[in-house]
């Protein structure tokens, strides 16, 4: 079982030391002088979370390229694909949820979901619109591998297999990346590892990162 108290460590680090940067203060620098020096710390703090992040399972497929793969490419497939889509938007309007219709929708119908979803009139007017399509794909590629289509079986056998690691992959890489990760990739953590999540979050202060998130705004 990978020890992923490492991951949890290196987060809690990183957050302290941007908390640190925030705190920093020096009577003998000017305003650019103390934006400079800050600046430094915040990129060294990143610097070592990108380290500390584990590799991704050699020769895995990620989600969004078994999606790809999967998509129609011949007429025959494209002009089977908007047909479902056709039926998939006559359902939505009818009322019925879209996960519902996802869970009972054959490979060509979910596949049309994924290429359909970005579209759909409650996304394109979320402010949540990107996390609603992940979610709407997350859904599909589950569907397709509990249908058996092969390259999703694989995927999800090579997730299921090293399902921390690949967790706080994305958790360290985002947060590294910005001032927090995506709510998602926290979500994915507490999934497997429930203790390094709280380890992590607990007495999680958001000024922390409201302050990381301006800060990289106002560089020049």
């Amino acid at each position: 079982m990978t020890d992923t108290s490492r991951f949890a460590a290196a987060v809690r680090g990183y957050r302290d030391e941007i908390a640190a940067a925030m705190q920093i203060s020096d009577a003998n620098l000017s305003a650019t002088g103390l934006g400079e020096k800050q600046r430094a710390a915040v990129a060294a703090a990143r610097a070592r979370l990108l380290a500390a992040v584990p590799p991704l399972p050699a020769g895995g497929k990620s989600r969004d390229d078994v999606l790809a793969g999967l998509g129609a490419s011949s007429v025959d497939q494209i002009a089977r694909m908007q047909h479902e889509q056709t039926k998939v938007r006559a359902l939505l309007d009818a009322g019925r949820p879209l996960a519902q219709i996802i869970a009972e929708a054959d490979d060509v119908r979910a596949l049309a979901i994924a290429d359909l979803v970005e579209t759909l009139p409650q996304v394109l007017e979320s402010q949540s619109g990107a996390e609603i399509v992940a979610e709407v794909r997350g859904l599909v590629f589950e569907r397709l591998a509990d249908l058996g289509v092969e390259s999703a079986v694989k995927v999800r056998d090579v997730e299921q297999q090293n399902a921390p690691v690949i967790a706080w992959h994305r958790a360290m890489s985002e947060t590294a990346a910005g001032s927090d990760a995506s709510l998602g990739a926290w979500q994915d953590v507490y999934r497997v590892d429930a203790e390094g999540y709280e380890t992590v979050r607990g007495g999680f202060d958001g000024q922390v990162d409201e302050w990381a998130r301006r800060f990289d705004l106002a560089q020049p």
